[in-house]
């Protein structure tokens, strides 16, 4: 009687498990890689940036030096967090780290928005640990 209950136990088990159109058990889903290509911030976040990189950034920077053929050969393909890490740690050149975190996360989003990323409806958090499961990804034509 207890072979008869396990044998039934483990057809309904087996039957209950999803399939793919071949019989074999469906595997879930290979969580989806977040890039920069997803809309990763706002564009009310990049026009702070805006007002930030004006104000602290321009002075020392020209648009050619992070946009472009420049900013791709050094931070494609990178975790979104080492440019957010780089800039907090070297920007402005005669004070680095002392704009506040949250400036520092509004400038990248206004860099994503000069290198013609696509904006969301989130902002950048700023979170390393966050910015870390976000890769730069180079756009099919930037």
């Amino acid at each position: 009687m207890v072979r008869h209950w396990l044998g039934a136990i483990s057809v309904a088990i087996l039957c209950a498990a999803p399939r793919e159109a071949s019989g074999q058990a469906k595997a879930p889903p290979p969580q989806a890689r977040l890039t920069t290509r997803s809309g990763v911030y706002s564009p009310a976040q990049a026009d702070r940036g805006s007002d930030v990189y004006a104000g602290y950034c321009k002075s020392c920077h020209s648009a050619l030096t992070h946009t472009g053929p420049t900013f791709w050969a050094t931070w494609n393909g990178r975790a979104l967090s080492d440019l957010y890490s780089y800039m907090k740690e070297t920007m402005p050149k005669n004070d680095p780290g002392s704009l506040s975190e949250q400036e520092y996360a509004d400038v990248l989003a206004y860099v994503l928005k000069m290198n013609r990323l696509l904006a969301g409806k989130a902002e950048l958090p700023p979170d390393s640990m966050q910015l870390s499961k976000i890769r730069i990804s180079i756009p099919k034509s930037p």
